[in-house]
């Protein structure tokens, strides 16, 4: 079987045939739970200092943060003020020294901030119908509208060059601002080439060198500043996980050297933009899936049927999802040549970028906590050593961040939980961390190998499945009283794009069914089981078939041998050890193999497998060689499709459907009695003829 009808098997297969759980009213766990590894140590004595807005004026957003003449600027967006656009807020400052925070007068007043930009002593203002400066000291506002040549309404950012100042339109157009520094003109360079696949407006400016980067939330373009036009750069970003890519940016910081850091939901990105080389920090990706319910349940009330079955539901296709995005993994580490899975860390940041810092050789990355996401990680960056100086927690998403000679300031959104959005913290905590306790940002195998031994088995177990270490997961699995989760990362570890060994993974999947019938992943074992062609394990009472009549024994005396030709589908099973049997054409399973379970009727074999253990029959008598046995006649019954189709839903080989099988073939909730003429629970051929009759594409 190939790689790509295995994906396509597994991706259809799993939504065509659910088995009937046992057990309904189980809600469902958490399902391949894997915590985070933690790759950079924390610093516990960092205090973090809330900020409060006045009592009369809560505030519940920061839009952004700058600081100048020895204040803080603060764009703020109130909880109740309906009258402000999602993207801006009102100006406010803070002095330090005074612990005062008070809101703008004069002219500003009136006006929405969405962006501010230190420059020297001046403060820039992206505000409602164009730009603003003003005077950090002296507090003189000059406007800067379609009088002053800015022609676009909501101008999104400005940066500085070596070469000038520009303001960038919310168009993708760039403008300079004149050497008297009185008025803007629009530059001859067209915007930057758009993109059908990206409808986003333009967002970020930022100036580095000589050089300049203008971004939307997906896409990044560069020129020098004396340049005539842009250059796209549509794969300067690209993370090696397919599950990253698109990816969503939200900071963008200069170096002042040419480069460019720039922060994604993916990690953590750098551009030289003269030399047009790259670097992405990637965070590692998730695979658990959240079990429960999903919705609240009062105190005292049972979950009703209907919710349960939804949270199972909900569980199976995130499953479906984890192995075809697996699926989709290898088939991107084949054809790139390189290994690619969902879990193994190539960087030590944690979780995706929500906001940056340059701070005189440090850099401030703010990410999403990575099992937490309303909650916030600051880190410290050493960009010339590529290390990592630690970490503090903020218990809500971070929107930006500004720095000072004495603090760095963090701007959060805490509309969700009516707290101040604005915190201190004092930057001597961690820049006083000698380097020797700096954390480099490479990891090797070995880093990864005794983070992941310190794991428990089952949680040892999810990692090596999803990094492709096929080998450890059967190693680990060698007990026979397995959860269903072991189970069935233990079965699909032997498929195509594992071991590759199509008769372990029915054997296991086989497993998996009979001996948890209740499990989430027993409805995938056997839609996968049954799109690829292996049979099925009975389900419900057995039934042994019997072609010919079988007297039955008196207590006293042993039960005769089964006078039984076996199929063409059934190899024939040797006896129970320590009974010799010269049998010369089944070989016994190996010694690390568990053993497989004992049933009361036949399991029906794989063509491929012949590992499968007999039942218990002190009497049965030894079976001959087969070597010079000659081949059974198939059953098919030529030209007819509803006796084929009777023989392949057919698990028990009793010449009948009862609702076991029936209900595995057509879900859960399928009833039989609309064709059971005579009343007796199964479909016998006349019965399921006139099903198929009416029913040809099933």
């Amino acid at each position: 079987m190939t790689l790509l009808l295995f994906i396509l098997i597994l991706a259809a297969g799993a939504t065509g045939l659910r088995a009937a759980p046992a057990n309904s009213t189980q809600v469902p766990r958490d399902v391949f739970a894997l915590r985070p590894l933690e790759w950079i140590p924390s610093v516990p004595q960092v205090r973090v200092i809330p900020v409060a807005f006045p009592d009369a004026k809560p505030m519940g957003y920061i839009h952004a943060l700058a600081t100048a003449g020895e204040r803080l600027w603060i764009s703020a967006h109130p909880f109740s003020d309906t009258n402000l656009p999602p993207t801006a807020g009102r100006l406010w400052s803070f002095l330090p020294g005074d612990n005062r925070i008070d809101p703008a007068t004069g002219v500003l007043e009136v006006h929405a901030v969405s962006g501010l930009q230190t420059r020297g002593k001046q403060l820039w203002l992206m505000i409602d119908g164009g730009l603003a400066r003003m005077d950090a000291t002296t507090f003189a506002v000059d406007p800067f509208g379609s009088a002053q040549g800015i022609t676009s309404p909501q101008p999104p950012a400005v940066a500085e060059t070596r070469r000038g100042f520009f303001a960038l339109g919310d168009s993708g157009s760039l403008f300079r601002l004149s050497p008297d520094e009185r008025t803007f003109f629009r530059l001859d360079a067209s915007p930057p080439t758009p993109d059908t696949r990206d409808t986003s407006a333009w967002r970020f400016l930022a100036g580095s060198g000589e050089w300049l980067l203008a971004a939307t939330d997906r896409r990044v373009a560069v020129r020098h500043a004396d340049a005539p036009r842009w250059t796209t750069l549509p794969t300067a970003l690209k993370p090696r996980s397919p599950e990253l890519d698109p990816i969503r940016l939200f900071a963008v910081c200069p170096d002042a050297e040419g480069g460019f850091w720039i922060g994604s939901d993916a990690g953590l990105g750098f551009l030289h933009a003269e030399t047009g080389t790259s670097q992405f920090r990637e965070r590692a990706g998730a695979v658990s899936i959240p079990g429960g319910l999903g919705i609240p349940i009062a105190a005292g009330m049972q979950p009703t049927a209907a919710a349960i079955e939804a949270a199972r539901e909900r569980v199976t296709d995130g499953i479906r999802e984890r192995m075809k995005l697996r699926a989709r993994l290898a088939r991107n580490a084949r054809e790139s040549g390189r290994p690619i899975d969902a879990v193994t860390p190539l960087s030590r940041i944690p979780s995706g970028v929500r906001a940056l810092a340059m701070d005189h050789g440090f850099l401030w990355v703010a990410t999403a906590d990575p099992v937490f996401p309303m909650r916030s990680r600051i880190l410290l960056f050493h960009p010339g050593s590529r290390k990592w100086v630690g970490w503090f927690a903020l218990g809500f998403p971070v929107t930006t961040l500004a720095v000072d000679d004495r603090y760095l300031w963090i701007g959060a959104d805490t509309q969700f939980a009516r707290a101040t959005p604005l915190y201190a913290v004092e930057k001597s905590v961690l820049l006083s961390i000698p380097s020797t306790r700096w954390s480099p940002d490479t990891l090797d195998a070995e880093d990864i190998r005794m983070k992941v031994a310190a794991l428990p088995l089952s949680e040892r177990t999810v990692f090596a499945f999803f990094s492709g270490d096929y080998a450890n997961v059967v190693r680990w699995t060698e007990a026979d009283s397995l959860t269903d989760e072991q189970w069935f990362l233990r079965a699909l570890s032997f498929d195509p794009i594992g071991l590759n060994q199509s008769d372990q993974l029915a054997l296991n999947l086989r497993r998996l069914v009979i001996r948890h019938p209740d499990s989430i992943f027993t409805g995938l074992a056997t839609a996968l089981l049954e799109r690829t062609g292996s049979p099925l394990p009975p389900q419900g009472p057995p039934t042994v078939p019997t072609p010919a009549p079988i007297p039955s024994p008196s207590p006293s005396q042993a039960p005769p041998p089964l006078n039984v030709t076996p199929p063409a589908s059934i190899v024939p099973l040797p006896p129970p050890v320590p009974v010799p049997v010269p049998v010369t054409s089944v070989t016994s399973p190996p010694a690390s193999a568990p053993a497989q379970p004992l049933i009361t009727a036949p399991l029906v074999a794989s063509p491929l497998s012949t590992n499968s253990a007999s039942p218990s029959s002190a009497t049965r008598p030894p079976l001959p060689p087969r070597t010079n046995t000659p081949p059974i006649p198939s059953t098919r019954v030529p030209g007819n499709p509803a006796a084929l189709a009777l023989q392949r839903r057919d698990l028990n080989r009793d010449g009948k459907i009862n609702l076991v099988e029936w209900r595995l073939w057509l879900g859960p909730t399928a009833d039989l009695r609309d064709w059971d003429q005579n009343g007796d629970q199964e479909l016998d051929r006349q019965e399921f003829q006139v099903f198929f009759e009416a029913n040809p594409n099933r």
